[in-house]
Formats: structure tokens, sequence, C-alpha cells
């Protein structure tokens, strides 16, 4: 059946349909609100709380939206109102973490430990990219984070995504512009993997301490797109880079998930976020 079908019965009160509605939207739906809240929890709880509205509104869709659109402005409007109260990351606070995790014995080992039952939690350096670009992502205004989430990793356009956020095309346009400039800016003085003189090599710090084989990770970053570039013109290209990067990762059900729950935890503890 087609969408509109799907629609016209669920209207009519046919919860399978709109099950058949949903399941498309629902593991990239998750995505989007833990990428753009960092909260695993408070996603699931957007994400479910969006379904249940969904539901109980359908009789009220319009033909004039597609159910994707007209789900994800539930869940945006939730999460919008939830960061509004917390403030903005500091573009810092792996480093300061991961200091931190230095001087914690106890915390390493439990780390260690959760990686060592190999349950849903091999760790790649294509994970902690992504795990990279939710931390960074928090560093922007809220509005900016959702556009571009919306436009660069889930492929609304900017008119469908001025519809998600109650806004016009333009100003949509505008701020994926703006969240790039400033990601891409971040990443250029910060990330080792586009920049030599970088500050921050997390993943391939995480990759050889886990495992204990450099080798091993050198063979890991060569697989990968992102390569140190001349000039910071052309290292600010490579966000394009690490957002198909990020696009192919699942940070819901991916293999890391467990791992990087745990660090996330423990980021947002130290850093009191």
């Amino acid at each position: 059946m087609t969408e509109a079908e799907l629609i016209s019965r669920a209207k009519a009160g046919d919860r399978d349909a709109f099950a058949a509605l949903y399941e498309p939207v629902e593991r990239p739906l998750a995505a989007f609100l833990y990428r753009l809240t960092a909260s695993r929890q408070e996603a699931g709880d957007m994400a479910q709380e969006a379904a249940i509205e969904a539901l109980e509104k359908i009789g009220d869709f319009g033909e004039a939206s597609s159910f994707r659109t007209w789900i994800f402005r539930f869940a945006v409007r939730a999460a919008l109102d939830y960061l509004k109260e917390r403030p903005p990351w500091d573009p810092d606070a792996q480093l300061w973490a991961g200091q931190r995790l230095g001087e914690t014995p106890g915390e390493r080992k439990r780390l260690e430990k959760l990686h060592g039952t190999r349950l849903h939690t091999s760790y790649e350096i294509r994970e902690h990219i992504d795990f990279c670009f939710i931390c960074m992502g928090r560093t922007l205004l809220a509005h900016e984070a959702a556009a571009l989430l919306l436009v660069g990793m889930h492929g609304f356009t900017p008119e469908e995504a001025a519809e998600v956020l109650d806004a016009g095309a333009d100003a949509i346009r505008f701020r994926v512009q703006e969240a790039r400039r400033i990601l891409a800016g971040y990443f250029d003085r910060r990330c080792t993997l586009i920049n030599p003189a970088g500050t921050c090599g997390h993943c391939a710090g995480f990759h050889t301490w886990l495992y204990g084989d450099r080798q091993e990770t050198e063979k890991a970053l060569f697989q990968i797109t992102l390569q140190p570039r001349a000039t910071p013109e052309e290292r600010a290209a490579t966000l394009s880079e690490r957002i198909a990067i990020v696009r192919s990762v699942d940070p819901v059900l991916g293999e890391g998930a467990k791992f990087h729950e745990a660090l996330m935890t423990f980021l947002r503890k130290v850093s009191h976020y």
C-alpha cells in the first residue's frame, strides 16, 4: 500500500497500518533524537512519546506533509524544549573528560571489563567519530544542530526541515551553513584525523588502549577517509566526509553502543551535563 492508503486506514483506526507507517522512521527518529540531545534515555522517551502522540492525532494528519515530516515535528518540539533548559557543551568537554578518565583507574577498569564482555561492545574508530560528532553537536545552538541533522544526516530538504522546525527554508539553509562553519572550525583545531597539530586523538587512543595493538589502530585509520589536509580550507571540507561516516553508523544499536553509553555517562558526570 502507498503511504496515503496506510494513512487512510490508520485514520480509520487500523493499528497495523499505523505500525507500517511508523516502522521505517522508528530507528532514524531514535538516532536523530540521541544525536541532538546526547542522552540515550531522554531520546528513547521522546521517541516513544512522539509515536504515542502521532497515534492519538493521526486523525488530524494533513495531506500536505509526509508522515516522516509530521512525526518528526512532535519529536523535535520535545527535544528543543528539553535543550532549552540546558546550556551548550564546551567544545573541549571530551578532552577534559579524557584527562579525568586517565586519573580514575576504577572507571578505566570498568570500561575495560565492559569491552571485554564482547556483548555489543566491539570498538570501531568510525563509531567514535560518531560519538565525537554527537558531543560536538551539543556545542551548537539547538535549532542549528537540529537543522544540520535533518538536512545533512537524514536527507530532509530545507523545505521539509522548515516544516519540522516551523521556520522558513532560507532560515534553515542559514542554520545549516552556520552549524557547518562552527563544527568545521572546532574539528580543524582539535581532531588529529584531519589536522596533525590537533589536540584530540581520542578515537585512535581508545582503539590502541582497548586492543593493545598500535598496528591495528593504524589499519583502522587507513580505512577511513578523513585524512590530514594541507590547508584549513581543505581540512574544513572533511566535515562532509565526517558526516558521511556518521550517517553510516547506528548510534542506538551499533556494536559499540553500550561502551559509548558508558563513556557518555562518564563525560556528562564529570562535566556536570
